[in-house]
């Protein structure tokens, strides 16, 4: 195992303190927050003022992270072709459902939102890009949870636990098995008021070209406009978009990763009485010995 540079682990440190305090930090706070001396503060906020990725307030002996940081995230985001191949197929699900939709991917045992859109209601999640959230209380992380490998899905819950959000939250393995087990049935995940009170949402997997699930999509509402009748509704259209999304990414449904029972997505109907058009269900193939060359690898695969 390689050795730990410490004075970058300190910097590090350092970035994540800041930007988990919406305020701005002295060097004062920094140090006792961090455990570290005064002069080895100030020596790596000078180095990080330097290079741009800190800021000190005007007129302030305090520091905040630059537009930098912002400019860096952006850029990883424009390099992830999942992002452009998903977007369509979550506006598509924002028009018809009026509701916020995500999309976030596997990251050490958690899901993090790589893109969102709000719905056009007054409900509005606390969800943000970046923020991690728990894989077993939510529809995002069971949807990919239930078809990673059992011995990889039993790992994940049993080194980050299932901790009880609400009082709905599975939080036990046999009754989270037989959740993932129904999950691999309908296709979709359910997180049934789990991991927020009175919020009830539901996603779907989206899979690369080896049938590896790298990502999920999901649609959240408040109870009041996300009965069961309805969310199992948007479960078939989530179920559709994701297997869209799949299917851009190379995926193929000769995989076995979607159960045989998926009702085509063409055919289900919007509030509104029009048709869905998500496309059809990829047709079943011989899947190639290797992927077409330009399919890209893509973040999240494990």
């Amino acid at each position: 195992m390689p050795l730990e540079n410490r004075s970058l682990s300190k910097a590090l440190a350092l970035i994540e303190a800041l930007a988990a305090n919406p305020r701005p930090l002295t060097a004062v706070q920094l140090s006792h927050t961090l455990k570290l001396t005064r002069p080895t503060v100030y020596r790596i906020l000078k180095t990080l003022t330097q290079h741009g990725f800190v800021t000190r307030e005007e007129g302030e002996a305090s520091y905040r992270l630059s537009f930098k940081m912002l400019d860096l995230g952006q850029r990883v985001l424009e390099r992830t072709d999942l992002l452009d191949v998903a977007r369509p197929a979550i506006r598509k699900l924002g028009t018809y459902c009026h509701e916020t939709v995500h999309l976030a991917v596997p990251e050490d045992g958690r899901m993090v939102y790589l893109d969102k859109l709000e719905g056009s209601g007054p409900f509005c999640t606390n969800s943000r890009l970046g923020r991690s959230v728990p894989m077993h209380c939510t529809s995002l992380g069971k949807a990919v949870l239930a078809f990673w490998p059992v011995h990889k899905t039993r790992a994940v819950l049993m080194r980050h636990g299932m901790s009880k959000q609400t009082s709905r939250t599975i939080v036990t393995l046999p009754t989270m098995e037989r959740e993932l087990a129904r999950v691999r049935r309908q296709g979709y995940a359910m997180d049934d008021v789990e991991f927020e009170e009175g919020v009830r949402c539901v996603g779907a997997p989206i899979f690369d070209h080896r049938g590896t699930p790298i990502a999920a999509i999901s649609v959240s509402a408040p109870l009041s406009r996300m009965p069961l009748a309805r969310a199992h509704q948007v479960g078939v259209m989530v179920r559709g978009g994701a297997a869209g999304i799949s299917q851009a990414m190379g995926w193929v449904a000769g995989a076995g990763k979607i159960p045989a029972t998926v009702i085509p997505v063409h055919s289900v109907e919007s509030p509104a009485g029009r048709p869905m058009d998500f496309g059809r269900p990829p047709v079943p193939r011989k899947r190639p010995e290797r992927a077409p060359r330009h399919i890209k690898e893509v973040i999240g695969r494990r």
